[in-house]
């Protein structure tokens, strides 16, 4: 998407002004004019989704109503048989008409912006991480304002991943700063590839006999969906990830800071010990 508002910038600049619809002024100033501005507007809206967590949803709508604006550009296209990228036959052309519904519908999903769209509110009375609560393996209920001025770790675990090994370095990370008040939470989930199939028996057991988990080890939950708990719900909320709010894969981490306030979010590949200087910087 930025790289196509480069595009119209720089190396695609005349195709994208064969895009124009010839129903607008036949003047070459005008149309640079019309390039130029559409490609200003995709970087802008593409870097936005990117860096705009919090405004992501408004973002992917505002996407999705360019992508809608520009369509007379492709029908034009079809309509004038007019050979621009490539596409040189009538039916190149067609086809292209309805990958634009596509590009609308994209925008919408991976910004979550139908939810947006849809009215669903949120709950406004949910203001951190402390308003929540849940329930550990052993069965009893831990309630988050418990661990007021802490620095916490928040992580979706799985026993049968290739990521699991992270439990070790989760672990060691605990050892050396729980002292100075850091606090993690695991929260195993079956949501990825069916990982997490054992019950919290066997989860405890397998997280004691091969990492020596330490910390706190919670109920089974789920993190995407209609069903995920409000924990994590509020966490995407808060900490978007870069191809939509979802949860893309098992040990996901969240990082809050003593205030309750999520500061980072960290992807499944990145390591504990790249947390580090992070989780030292906020204790």
């Amino acid at each position: 998407m930025i790289m196509a508002g480069i595009g119209h910038l720089t190396s695609h600049r005349q195709e994208f002004q064969a895009q124009v619809p010839r129903w607008l002024p036949d003047n070459p100033g005008f149309m640079d004019f019309v390039v130029l501005s559409s490609g200003i507007v995709e970087i802008t809206l593409g870097l936005a989704m990117l860096f705009l967590v919090k405004h992501r949803a408004k973002a992917g709508i505002a996407l999705a109503i360019f992508f809608i604006l520009i369509f007379p550009g492709n029908i034009s296209q079809y309509a004038n048989g007019i050979d621009a990228f490539g596409l040189d036959t009538d039916q190149k052309r067609l086809i292209r008409l309805f990958f634009q519904p596509v590009l609308v519908l994209w925008a919408l999903w991976s910004a979550d912006s139908l939810k947006l769209l849809s009215g669903k509110k949120t709950d406004n009375s949910i203001k951190s991480i402390y308003d929540f609560e849940a329930k550990l393996l052993n069965g009893k209920t831990l309630a988050m304002n418990q661990l007021t001025d802490k620095t916490i770790i928040v992580v979706n675990t799985a026993s049968k991943c290739g990521l699991t090994p992270q439990y070790e370095g989760l672990e060691k990370l605990y050892q050396k700063y729980k002292d100075k008040g850091l606090v993690i939470l695991g929260f195993p989930c079956n949501q990825f590839g069916n990982q997490e199939s054992g019950t919290s028996k066997d989860i405890e057991e397998f997280c004691q006999l091969n990492y020596g988990v330490s910390f706190n080890m919670f109920e089974k939950v789920e993190v995407n969906g209609k069903n995920a708990h409000p924990l994590f719900t509020y966490l995407k909320s808060e900490l978007g990830g870069i191809l939509g709010d979802e949860i893309k894969w098992n040990f996901t981490k969240f990082v809050i800071d003593k205030d309750g306030k999520p500061v980072k979010r960290f992807n499944p590949t990145i390591r504990p010990e790249k947390m580090e200087k992070l989780i030292q910087k906020i204790l």
